[in-house]
């Protein structure tokens, strides 16, 4: 894509951060589409730390036929994604602060619409069903067998459980992790999880697009908590202590079939904004 769908946007860019356990993302109002032909390269660019705004996504809100709002989330990569629980919480109270001011709203996304709750600054999020859940898969990297539960909830995940998961060097085991051929051509999100009880378990997370360790994933501890369970190892709900240390909650029936699976959390606003062009430019072409 040409730089130069950059520089013809339109100064400056209004733009709000929210944070949702340690996650945070930069949410667009797109309604108007005016951002959709430079989507990618604005996700690398303003989720850029130190060099622009810096966050560890861009979500786009846009005009829907079939739900309050439509929502896409965009890596700051640039590449986008399907779902994101932490992201999809943001984005619920962008909606409910700017939008339409409604307790109770829905969000279409690329994989399906899931309903909202907003309860003051916490927002209780539906999530879509598991499509693919693969009980103690075995992963040998480096010689060592690492056994984990292989989850497509939108996006894949790989759930392993470990111990003392604060004292290991969990970004090097993961990244290598996160690519191995087992998990797919497209490799999955890397979580080790260390439980607690049956309804308290500690995790942290590696994902894609982000390329390294985020301080909460949504999706992933969704994915723990539904093949915990089918493992026998867990009962809903289930909370969640994230690296962020702020806590999130996975909430469905003790079924087969899960029903209707939901995540509650914060969902802080941060700040509103206006970038300017000069947030888009001016750095090396990759930065770290």
């Amino acid at each position: 894509m040409s730089f130069a769908k950059l520089e013809t946007l339109d100064e400056p860019i209004p733009f709000v951060k929210l944070s949702a356990s340690g996650n945070d993302f930069i949410v667009l109002d797109n309604r108007d589409h005016s951002y959709s032909p430079a989507v990618s390269l604005l996700a690398q660019r303003l989720c850029a730390r130190r060099y622009s705004a810096g966050a560890d996504g861009l979500i786009l809100v846009e005009k829907s036929q079939r739900a309050t709002v439509k929502i896409r989330y965009i890596n700051l990569d640039g590449e986008e994604f399907n779902t994101c629980g932490n992201g999809g919480r943001c984005a619920a109270r962008y909606t409910h602060l700017f939008v339409k001011n409604d307790r109770m709203i829905t969000m279409e996304t690329n994989i399906g619409i899931v309903k909202a709750e907003i309860i003051d600054k916490l927002v209780k999020l539906q999530l879509v069903n598991p499509t693919e859940i693969r009980l103690n898969m075995e992963v040998v990297l480096d010689g060592e067998a690492f056994n984990g539960h292989f989850v497509q909830v939108g996006d894949p995940h790989f759930c392993v459980p470990y111990k003392d998961i604060r004292k290991i060097d969990f970004v090097t085991i993961a990244r290598k992790l996160r690519h191995h051929e087992s998990l797919g051509p497209d490799g999955a999100n890397v979580h080790f999880f260390e439980q607690l009880s049956r309804n308290q378990i500690k995790i942290r997370s590696y994902e894609r697009g982000v390329e390294n360790e985020t301080l909460a994933c949504g999706s992933g501890c969704v994915s723990t908590a539904v093949s915990t369970f089918q493992d026998g190892k867990s009962d809903p709900p289930v909370t969640f202590e994230p690296q962020s240390g702020i806590p999130v909650s996975v909430h469905f029936l003790p079924t087969e079939d899960f029903g209707e699976i939901y995540l509650q959390g914060d969902a802080r606003l941060v700040y509103r904004g206006e970038a300017t062009l000069e947030a888009l430019f001016g750095y090396p072409e990759n930065p770290s």
